[in-house]
């Protein structure tokens, strides 16, 4: 696991993350969730994990900064685990409660999202 750098310890962002992670790769080899579901997850979560990172950099050096809109958008479409990741391994956005709320919100909707596409049977 990786570790955060103000405590030297991975935090528990990361760890959900990789649970999540976990939880795609099981699924998909178990042919519970079609490879390219398992697939775009996690290329919209290196999206995500890129953007956030840039966001940070940006913010640190005073340049134009990614809109919040279009990160809460790449977390709504499944590349939440890889913002979860980036909100803890870059530190950013885990302070403002107006984002988190709204982080939050667009992965339960995700999830939700999926399981009712899973129950509806469209599998691998």
């Amino acid at each position: 696991m990786a570790k955060n750098r103000q405590t030297g310890r991975a935090g528990w962002r990361t760890a959900a993350a990789i649970v999540a992670f976990g939880a795609l790769v099981a699924g998909w080899a178990a042919a519970l969730i079609a490879p390219a579901v398992a697939t775009g997850f996690g290329a919209l979560s290196c999206i995500a994990f890129l953007l956030y990172r840039h966001d940070k950099n940006a913010a640190q050096a005073g340049r134009m900064r990614t809109i919040e809109r279009t990160l809460h958008l790449i977390d709504l479409l499944g590349g939440w685990p890889g913002g979860l990741l980036a909100q803890d391994q870059v530190r950013h956005k885990t302070r403002k409660l107006e984002f988190q709320v709204v982080f939050w919100a667009t992965v339960a909707i995700n999830c939700a999202l999926l399981g009712l596409l899973l129950s509806a049977g469209l599998r691998g």
